[in-house]
């Protein structure tokens, strides 16, 4: 009888595969009782941009107009009472409460930008797509043009955080009415973000100049009015939240692989989503509040951590925060040293280097 094909594979040797390198692991415990294993690789690269934006924080503390040493101001910082009362003034009440700002604002536009990437599983979604920093922003100019005075000015964050949290609100009931979708919550949110900035130019176009002018500095994302009690407050707002979204990181990493594939595993997306959603909304809101419109951060930091760690959510949230702090953080200090004495808003710079950059990162690969 004649061996079939079957029979003749079975007297050939199996081949042998090199078998994949299995990663490195490193096991810690920043709490007592808590234990923690990450990849080597991803415990390198959180160390790597945490040096980086020290770094940046302390040139930062010694760029401006009044320039100092990164020496001088790293002892400023470390023991005031022994430096002039000059020094510790400039350091102290106007550099250092911007540059925490702007880091803190800039890592919580990543960690929003990270997930909602994630939950509606497009590499273009930034915390501008569902409605927060519109309308926040029509929010914010139609107290200061349209009603000035009607609110405090210590209350105009609050106020934009509310308005906030109502547009995207608004945008998840349009879009959950038929069912959830990720494209409806997109498009959805296209098209309310796009009346709500119509509605923002019309009233920049034909309002007192006087009025549009202070509200124009703060929609271009500057930190120069930022204060200490600000910092505190968006302390609050990043890590309530972000330890959160960190928390549920195994099920960002099955939601990324579809609906069907996270229920198998016992993830319900029309459970988890809208608390998600919530998270990102807290962590846009407070951002936008202190420091204005600054939705591109929110897009191109994490997919900068994605050339480091890919869709491992575990750290993929944690490197997209310090990246969105880094870029915030340097943006404000090169509007502040650039030009000085002039002062350029913090999201212009960044979208004048970070746009030709991320322009150059699509292109290079070859699936987005």
């Amino acid at each position: 009888m004649k061996p079939n094909y079957f029979s003749r594979l079975a007297h050939f040797p199996p081949r042998i595969f090199p078998a994949s390198p299995t990663p490195r692991l490193v096991n810690f415990s920043p709490i007592a009782g808590v234990n923690i294993r990450a990849r080597s690789t991803d415990v390198f690269w959180l160390f790597s941009f945490t040096v980086l934006l020290l770094f940046i924080l302390l040139w930062g503390a010694a760029t401006g107009s009044y320039q100092l040493s990164l020496l001088k101001s790293w002892q400023i910082i470390l023991s005031p009472d022994s430096a002039p009362e000059r020094l510790v003034r400039i350091i102290w009440e106007f550099r250092l409460p911007r540059l925490l700002a702007a880091a803190l604002c800039g890592a919580a536009l990543a960690i929003a930008g990270v997930i909602l990437q994630s939950i509606t599983r497009n590499a273009l979604a930034s915390p501008g797509l569902i409605g927060v920093e519109a309308g926040a922003s029509a929010t914010m100019l139609l107290f200061v043009v349209i009603m000035p005075g009607l609110v405090p000015i210590t209350l105009l964050p609050a106020s934009a955080m509310l308005g906030g949290f109502s547009v995207a609100a608004l945008i998840w009931v349009l879009s959950s009415m038929a069912g959830y979708s990720p494209i409806r919550l997109v498009l959805v949110g296209v098209g309310i973000t796009s009346m709500l900035s119509a509605f923002s130019e019309m009233l920049i176009t034909y309002g007192d100049i006087e009025l549009v002018e202070s509200a124009l500095m703060w929609l271009g994302g500057s930190l120069h009015q930022v204060s200490w009690a600000q910092v505190e407050v968006m302390v609050f707002w990043l890590i309530v939240p972000g330890v959160l979204a960190w928390l549920f990181f195994r099920p960002l990493n099955l939601l990324i692989l579809g609906d069907q594939v996270a229920f198998s595993r016992g993830v319900v997306h029309r459970k988890i989503i809208p608390f998600l959603l919530l998270l990102s909304v807290a962590l846009t809101s407070a951002s936008v509040a202190t420091a204005g419109t600054l939705t591109f951060v929110g897009l191109i930091a994490p997919h900068i951590a994605r050339r480091f760690c890919a869709d491992r959510h575990g750290a993929l949230i944690p490197l997209s925060a310090l990246i969105g702090a880094c870029l915030v953080a340097l943006g404000d200090t090169l509007g502040r040293s650039v030009f000085a004495p002039l002062q350029l808003p913090a999201g212009l710079v960044l979208v004048m280097v970070g746009a030709p950059y991320f322009i150059v990162l699509m292109s290079r690969l070859r699936k987005v």
